[in-house]
């Protein structure tokens, strides 16, 4: 007991300085809503200057903890003014790539100025040894470092809670819009916290090292228990990440005193975080979640003439290179293959996974200890060594089911640290001080050993980068492609599609984790000594960064980014032109930097437009085929399949949020081919009620049938499936995927075959006759090859309804589908819907504030006023009666600030038949 006492403690003095870090990272967070990961390299310069002027220059104690607080504070505007400001219009992934790259430069700095050696660094704190009662000894350090802990949280927690800079931030954390048009300046509050989170990590370096000692080189790891203690207190709460820091550090402190098992006091912990994390998450985001926009996605298509250009100058390089050049060619293939990974799971699904190089070091493990062990041959092995990185990774994807933005990449972190730790730095698995020796590969009796043969290695890099590369392009164009790009668009769109983001996102890190296998048995068989520390989470950040550089959502970017590698053709090919030498890290930290700030979308896209100009001054015959999406007017103007009929009833539906009645007892029934129109005030619950039935709002009471069948337990995948579908608010398109392929998107079936059809299978399927029919009527057939983002406001709605549509359900709910459309549009979009009820017979429900288009449209009205059902009749009854004219007039006069709604006496707009 009294061991357990002890280390306790002295895991609460580490937990302490875990804290100190963490609280400094939630500042940084809350101020400007960005994941520093950069935060355990600030600690590593504030630990640095400390012990430099301390220990080797002999300033004073106060000296040398106030100048290393200083700078860490100014290198906290710096960053902030001169990176961060610069990227706010930016992705969350541009802005957490350019903390990587401020990370190498920190990193690089101070391996320049001060080598990879520990050098130890004498207590800060008295460090007498107490003996609280009998047998029990703790180091008094600990206790004050818990105590400084402490004190800087409630310091905190005072200022943000008490003062006017507090409420600004907390402002700003909520609602920069409406902060600034309170008078804050956000580019205030997020300077000042990102100096007071720089100031933080200095603090937490500088108490840390005496512990630690000063060791350049892992120092910055600092930031991976810092990450998990902030993610406890949910990046906002000071006293609980107070909290998580003290349980990790104790959990860390206990778990190396009686578990004997290599990693697992620093793993553990953050598993159960992880856990805690994925059980708290939501399988869908919030109504109110907004993603700012990823970096641009290519087509997939592949051009076969500059392929196959490619492939015969690379193949002449391979033969006439000398071996240095062959080995950088190697390198770039074996590294862009894991970054075709990255360009699966983050270019087209979205999930920020840090996590890519444990894949590959899994593929690595298994073929080369199978090879080793079981005799296998390399063939056999490769094969193993993949499969085995497929469950691997549908485990890595379990926290991306219920969480997304920085706490996936936070939790996918900690996984790849986890596979670090407990499987390739564990010397039991690995072979022990032996190691794991392999033979030189060979397929059919021919050797592939990259020492006596280096050609043929670079051969079978280069067919495997094809190959995945071929796969991938067909992922791309495919079905499969577009569920993936629909759930890294907008998973709430995707669901009300019937899509599985669920299926999306398990494919995702499965396709994924056993791309980055394959590259990982490369890696293994290259040389006969296999070493596994080449897969650290550093390594993961790396290939996250090359590939956002080189493009994330391209084929091409992946190939740019094995280049840029370490060892890669570009690389190589620039340090013979400069030499660099020590500096290229440095250097290329620096490069990244600049090229996120001027250009988020990576080199190939940039590349991609370059030709594409080029492309328009060739002659017309030599500029190839068209790829507009041609539309077949025969079959479009054929008569539609009729709509499953389906009724749909609204029993008694009562939604609460907490102590707020959103909805109380509303019915309502729609009929196969029937309008019926709802309306009320703003915040009367319309958009709730819609939520609701479609199955992105937990409903509190009340029943939700589709011809008698319950469907209020089901998803919002299934009820769409069941004949569900609804347009939104925000309209919630697929930015990166064609109006065509928006389109495509909601006719696709729904089966499992093409996540595996997808990859071999590139053939371009023409347009299915809905959805054909769909664009000719909305008008929409001269902008299929267009991408939302270059349509006008009116026609991007337009394509948000006809996306609806397409799904060809048999309820549609529609959702202020007029909103911004011109008195023709609207006209146009009444005689469409009305022509959707008659001729297909599906039943609609709209929501709308244009009283013209629901008066002339609508069979029947349904009025809510504060949740609650005011009336239900014909259009003409609606219109007359006292009730509906007194809750509109009121709500108008309650909420001066709202837009006054469309006079009920006066349509501004009619039904264009």
């Amino acid at each position: 007991m009294n061991d357990f006492i002890q280390f306790a403690v002295l895991g609460l003095g580490v937990g302490g300085v875990y804290a100190i870090a963490a609280q400094g990272l939630v500042l940084t967070y809350r101020g400007s809503g960005v994941l520093n990961l950069a935060h355990g390299a600030m600690a590593l310069l504030g630990a640095a200057l400390y012990t430099e002027l301390h220990e080797d220059q002999g300033a004073p104690l106060l000296v040398s903890f106030a100048i290393p607080i200083a700078v860490c504070a100014l290198l906290g505007l710096l960053i902030y003014f001169g990176v961060m400001r610069l990227l706010r219009r930016a992705s969350p992934l541009a802005r957490l790539v350019a903390t990587l790259g401020v990370l190498g430069v920190l990193q690089a700095s101070s391996g320049l100025r001060y080598g990879t050696e520990i050098e130890f660094v004498a207590p800060i704190l008295p460090s007498h040894t107490w003996e609280p009662w009998g047998g029990v000894k703790v180091g008094s350090d600990r206790i004050y470092l818990l105590l400084i802990a402490a004190g800087v949280t409630v310091l905190l927690w005072a200022v943000y809670r008490f003062t006017a800079f507090g409420r600004s931030t907390s402002a700003v954390a909520e609602n920069e819009r409406s902060a600034a048009a309170l008078g804050v300046s956000s580019d205030v509050v997020a300077a000042a916290n990102w100096a007071l989170g720089g100031a933080l990590a200095a603090v937490a370096g500088v108490l840390v090292v005496p512990i630690t000692g000063f060791a350049p080189g892992t120092l910055a790891l600092l930031i991976v228990p810092v990450l998990a203690s902030a993610m406890i207190g949910s990046f906002a709460s000071f006293p609980l990440t107070l909290l998580g820091g003290a349980v990790i550090g104790v959990a860390q402190s206990l778990m190396g005193r009686y578990v004997h098992t290599t990693g697992w006091a620093d793993s553990a912990p953050f598993l159960v975080i992880i856990a805690l994390l994925a059980l708290r998450g939501r399988a869908l985001p919030l109504r109110g979640f907004l993603t700012d926009r990823l970096p641009r996605v290519g087509t997939g298509r592949i051009a076969a003439g500059p392929v196959v250009t490619g492939l015969v100058v690379v193949s002449a390089l391979i033969l006439l290179l000398p071996v240095n050049g062959v080995n950088a060619l190697t390198t770039t293939f074996v590294v862009a293959v894991i970054a075709l990974s990255v360009v699966v799971v983050t270019g087209y699904a979205g999930q920020v996974s840090l996590a890519q190089y444990a894949f590959a070091g899994i593929g690595a493990f298994v073929s080369a200890r199978l090879a080793q062990t079981q005799g296998l041959p390399f063939w056999a092995a490769f094969v193993a060594g993949v499969v085995a990185a497929v469950p691997v990774g549908l485990l890595f994807a379990l926290p991306a089911l219920r969480t997304r933005g920085v706490n996936l990449a936070v939790a996918t972190l900690g996984l790849a640290l986890a596979v670090e730790r407990l499987v390739l730095g564990n010397k039991d698995y690995t072979g022990g001080f032996a190691g794991t020796v392999v033979k030189p590969p060979a397929l059919f009796g021919f050797s592939l050993d990259s020492t006596a043969h280096p050609e043929r290695y670079a051969f079978l890099c280069l067919t495997l980068f094809a190959v995945a590369a071929l796969l991938v392009a067909n992922l791309r164009r495919g079905r499969a492609g577009r569920r993936l790009l629909a759930t890294r668009a907008n998973e709430r769109a995707a669901a009300s599609l019937g899509i599985g983001t669920v299926g999306a996102k398990l494919y995702a890190f499965a396709l994924a984790g056993a791309i980055a296998a394959a590259a990982g048995v490369l890696l293994a068989f290259r040389y006969p000594n296999v070493g596994f520390t080449g897969y650290s989470v550093f390594d993961s950040m790396n290939i996250v960064v090359l590939t956002f550089l080189g493009g994330v959502g391209y084929i091409g970017g992946a190939l740019l980014a094995g280049g840029l590698a370490v060892g890669g053709a570009l690389t190589e090919l620039v340090m013979n032109l400069i030499d660099l030498n020590k500096y290229a890290t440095l250097a290329t930290s620096v490069a990244l930097i600049l090229i996120v700030i001027n250009d988020p979308n990576g080199m190939a896209f940039r590349l991609t437009r370059i030709a594409s100009a080029l492309r328009e001054l060739l002659p017309d015959r030599w500029r190839g085929t068209d790829v507009t999406e041609p539309v077949d007017v025969a079959e479009t103007g054929a008569s539609p399949t009729r709509s499953t009929p389906r009724q749909l009833v609204v029993d008694n539906l009562t939604v609460r949020f907490g102590g707020v009645v959103a909805l109380n007892g509303v019915g309502l029934t729609v009929r196969p081919g029937e309008i019926v129109g709802l309306i009320g005030p703003n915040g009367a619950g319309k958009t709730t009620l819609i939520d609701s039935v479609t199955g992105f709002c937990r409903t509190s009471e009340g029943r939700i049938t589709l011809d008698g069948e319950d469907v209020g337990s089901l998803s919002a995948r299934r009820r769409a499936l069941a004949g569900l579908g609804r347009s939104f608010q925000n309209l919630e398109l697929f930015e990166d995927m064609t109006v065509a392929d928006n389109l495509r998107s909601a006719c696709d079936e729904r089966d499992a075959f093409a996540y595996v059809s997808g990859l071999f299978l590139s053939r371009r399927r023409p347009l299915p006759p809905l959805a054909q029919r769909v664009a000719r009527d909305f008008e929409l057939a001269d902008d299929l090859h267009r991408l939302p983002g270059e349509l006008s406001y009116g026609r991007r709605r337009l394509l948000a309804i006809a996306r609806a549509v397409a799904r060809h359900p048999s309820i549609l709910l529609l959702d202020e589908p007029a909103a911004g459309l011109d008195e023709h549009e609207t006209a146009e979009l009444g005689g469409l819907l009305r022509r959707i009820a008659e001729e297909w017979g599906t039943g609609i429900l709209l929501v709308e504030h244009d009283m013209g288009l629901v008066m002339s449209l609508c069979d029947r009205l349904i009025v809510l006023d504060f949740g609650t059902l005011l009336m239900e009749g014909p259009p003409d009854d609606v219109r007359e009666d006292e009730r509906v004219r007194a809750a509109y007039l009121g709500r108008a006069r309650d909420r001066a600030d709202d837009e006054e709604p469309a006079s009920m006496e006066e349509p501004k707009a009619e039904v264009k038949p």
